[in-house]
């Protein structure tokens, strides 16, 4: 079964990293041993070779055999090997120690080679010092002993530098854009040294220890020319890389900035490439995190103060239910203590007073169920044409002895000649007007006036309910229509409702698709004005004061707004 591109491609890095963890991890007698395991072979099967046939000595496979024990040697020690946790002055006595072991076989191969060739040049009867005997073969020990661990001290210093390098370029891109551009140029001049060297061995087959000093002069001037090259093709590499990475860079910027809170951030779109598109997405979604952001405050700081209106309706209710139960309780108690054979002589009394607590605590409870009701939209409305003059007539005619006897306050009602009719519920509406006018007539000291008018206002149906009363301050206005709420006056009155009045007329006028306001003066009075929907139907001729009859109050009047 062939292997699929992806499967090569996983096998691949599979090998990779396996083949990885043995680079730079063995210990230094662990490197020394296996190079040694490859030298000393090597070494007795070069001296057979030059005791046996000297002319052997001389082939080409003396000089590979040099090559592996010497070159190949150095680099898997250099490559193998771990950092030592040394000092670097101490670490260049430790490579160089480490070095001359390494050098020991390669050094000992060249100068079999070196004597061999000696004696080869005696035999034909060329004279030593016209030859290579000229250099001595103490003098060709040490050279090559220095030679190779010169070789293995820069070499490791070189791995050393790579090791850098390659951590710097994983944590930056443009060193790894600038690594891959330099990697194609030594590939190349490795490439180019590699043919030479084969274009030689080719040209010169029998020449083999002539060749040594070529190849070493070609290994040189790829140095050379590496050296040379290498500097201002990594400034290329990094000039051109960086206009690129800068980019990517800023964009990272962006990224911590808007992981750290500042959904604000944008970077600027520069190009049509791939970066720019990158950039463009970010934006986009930096600006759809940002509102979503916006919107999840919003509504963690509306879920807030619902709890925190929850919690203060418990807490409100709570006391409001409190009261009425505990004084039934208490007359209860009472009732039941002082009852012996016959009633106890303030029966009566204490029954009406358990009765009006009673009264109290269920016009509570409906209170707060209608505003349940509403708060979960379903209050039941039967939204119809509505006569809302009737409807006032009839509110002021029930309302006005109650006030008259309780408070001694004149309650009226003020209609126009043609009061159109409005799209609401009946009952709902008397509800409404109900709790204004109790409202109304709760804060005006006796004497005082609570007039009632209807009419149309601007395409709706307007129902003012105006008094002569105390008045709200401008700091409780905002707050009137929240549950329980009492400004600092009603609080002092013990009998002054219970703070639902105002929420309930709120709910239910909006429930009929209506609004409420308020216009108050301290110390002058107070005017509400509730706005219905407007029916289709034509308006309907309203009765004016002057025919209306009340016969516990005197005739109304009208009250400036």
């Amino acid at each position: 079964m062939i292997p699929t591109t992806r499967q090569a491609w996983q096998a691949w890095r599979i090998w990779r990293e396996r083949w990885g963890i043995y680079w730079l991890s063995a210990s230094p007698r662990r490197a020394l041993a296996e190079v040694l395991l490859v030298q000393v072979p090597f070494i007795l099967w070069e001296l057979l070779f030059a005791l046996d046939d000297p002319t052997r000595a001389l082939s080409r496979a003396t000089i590979t055999i040099i090559v592996i024990t010497g070159p190949c040697c150095i680099l898997w020690c250099v490559f193998r090997m771990r950092q030592p946790a040394l000092p670097w002055w101490r670490r260049l006595f430790f490579y160089g120690g480490l070095g001359l072991i390494v050098a020991i076989a390669p050094t000992s191969i060249f100068a079999i080679l070196w004597n061999t060739a000696m004696q080869s040049s005696g035999i034909s009867g060329i004279p030593p010092e016209r030859g290579i005997g000229r250099f001595p073969l103490i003098a060709v020990v040490l050279l090559s002993l220095f030679a190779f661990t010169s070789a293995f001290i820069i070499s490791r210093i070189g791995v050393r530098l790579i090791v850098i390098w390659n951590r710097l370029r994983r944590r930056r891109l443009v060193w790894s854009l600038t690594n891959a551009h330099l990697l194609v140029v030594i590939l190349g001049a490795c490439l180019l040294t590699g043919a030479l060297i084969l274009a030689n061995l080719s040209l010169n087959p029998g020449s083999t220890l002539s060749l040594l000093p070529i190849l070493f002069f070609i290994f040189i001037m790829t140095v050379v020319v590496l050296l040379v090259v290498l500097p201002p093709s990594a400034l290329f590499s990094y000039l051109f890389a960086h206009r690129t990475t800068r980019r990517l860079e800023a964009l990272a910027d962006a990224t911590s900035a808007l992981r750290a809170g500042d959904y604000s951030v944008r970077v600027p779109v520069v190009g049509e490439n791939e970066v720019a598109q990158l950039q463009a997405n970010f934006n986009a979604m930096a600006a759809d995190l940002e509102r979503a952001v916006r919107e999840l405050k919003a509504e963690r700081d509306n879920v807030a103060t619902l709890l925190d209106a929850r919690r203060e309706l418990i807490a409100s209710v709570s006391h409001e239910l409190r009261t009425p139960v505990a004084t039934l309780r208490g007359y209860l108690e009472s009732t039941r203590t002082h009852w012996d054979a016959l009633p106890p002589p303030t029966l009566r009394q204490d029954l009406l007073t358990m009765e009006r607590e009673t009264l109290r605590l269920q016009a509570l409870i409906d209170d707060l169920f209608t505003l349940a009701r509403a708060e979960v939209s379903r209050l039941e409305t039967r939204r119809e044409p509505v006569d809302v003059g009737m409807v006032v007539r009839r509110v002021v005619e029930t309302m006005a002895p109650l006030a008259w006897q309780s408070n001694r306050v004149e309650v009226a009602a003020s209609l126009l000649d043609t009061v159109p009719a409005a799209l609401a519920d009946a009952s709902r509406v008397e509800q409404v007007l109900l709790n204004l006018i109790h409202n109304g007539v709760r804060h005006t000291p006796p004497g005082g006036i609570v007039a009632v008018e209807a009419g149309a206002d601007d395409g709706e149906v307007a129902l003012r309910v105006k008094d002569t009363g105390e008045g709200i301050a401008p700091e409780d206005l905002p707050h009137i229509w929240d549950r329980f709420y009492r400004t600092r006056r009603s609080r002092e009155q013990d009998s002054s409702g219970t703070g639902l009045g105002l929420a309930l007329v709120k709910e239910l006028t909006e429930t009929m698709g209506g609004t409420v306001g308020v216009e108050s003066t301290l110390g002058e009075g107070s005017c509400f004005i509730v706005r219905l929907p407007r029916a289709a139907s034509a308006a309907r001729p309203a009765e004016t004061p002057a025919d209306s009859s009340h016969a516990h109050m005197p005739s109304p009047v009208s009250l400036p707004s």
